[in-house]
Parts: structure tokens; sequence; C-alpha cells
């Protein structure tokens, strides 16, 4: 980190999804830059932020969740993740991507919560089926079949009212596209 901050992802937990929580990218991005972070940008319309900031990542959370709480009016989650560790998880990838699949990353903001969703999401899996679980960096790495991504049992581990507040989910082609952006 440079005098100047790092560059940082800070990715929204259940924006923009269905009709709960709309919130306009340029309002995300305003609310943002007004909580001190600079060079912010917004990546499609589900909660990426890109920025940069010198704080460390937990106070860094901590005032953009009293932020966007108060802005927007929810209980937000959020997660600060530095750059070079969303290419780390991102890179490290470990499963093949499957036609008729969704390669996701979860992450959490605790070792603890992502060791034990992990842990339970396994647990859940279907013997001889192609959806598949791995701990990473600072995630969890969860290939599913199109189709299943909400009715699986893994899925109702990530949807669990102990694990919800803790995590948040993307798609392995957004956190490239958001990589690609800045």
């Amino acid at each position: 980190m440079t005098s100047s901050g790092q560059r940082v992802v800070i990715l929204l937990r259940g924006i923009n999804v269905g009709r709960a929580n709309r919130i306009a990218m340029a309002d995300l991005r305003t609310c943002t830059e007004d909580a001190g972070c600079r060079h912010v940008t917004t990546v499609l319309a589900s909660g990426n932020v890109i920025a940069t900031d010198e704080r460390p990542a937990a106070e860094l959370r901590r005032a953009l969740e009293s932020a966007y709480s108060a802005r927007f009016g929810y209980h937000s989650v959020v997660q600060v993740l530095p750059r070079d560790t969303l290419v780390a998880a991102v890179d490290g990838y470990p499963f093949d991507s499957l036609t008729e699949h969704h390669d996701y990353l979860v992450f959490s903001d605790s070792a603890d919560v992502t060791a034990r969703v992990a842990q339970a999401m396994s647990d859940e899996l279907r013997p001889g089926t192609t959806e598949t679980v791995a701990t990473g960096p600072d995630c969890v790495y969860w290939r599913v079949p199109r189709g299943s991504t909400l009715k699986s049992g893994a899925a109702q581990v990530l949807d669990a009212r102990e694990n919800k507040t803790h995590l948040t989910t993307r798609n392995l082609t957004t956190l490239r596209k958001i990589l690609a952006v800045g």
C-alpha cells in the first residue's frame, strides 16, 4: 500500500435483485466517495465497486456499511478485498468450467466463517453430481449446474441466517469483468 492508498474491490450483497434494495450505481458511487474513497468506479448493477483507499479493509468495511445503511436505508453486507487478494482468488479457481454450469466465489468476512461454510456446503453435495465445493484463499469456490443454484443444499447453507450476513457470492465471469476495469 502506498501513501495514496490501495485499490480495493467492494462487493455488496443483495442489491438490485428483484425489487428489493434498488440502488442506482451513480448513487452508490457518490456514497462511496462521500465515505472517503477515491477513484471510485462501479461495474454492472449488482453492487460491485472499485476504489482507492488507505484504510485497513476491516475499518473501510465498517465505514462503508454505515454509510450505505444510512444513505440507502437497509442493512448492508459489504466485503472489502484488496485487488491483489481478488486476483489471487480468481486465478486460483480450481474447477474446470463446464457448459451449463455456474462458477462462483463466495466471500466471507471471517476465516472461521469461510471454513465453516465450505464444510457445510461440502456436506450438502449429492454424490455423483458435477456440483463441487473447495476452500480458496479468503473464499469458497463453488461450481453448480445452471438451474440448481438456488435449489441445491449448498445454496441453502449460504442462505442460512447464521451465514448470510457474513457472505456475498459472485460469478467468476463477473469477477473477471471487475478486475478488467480496475
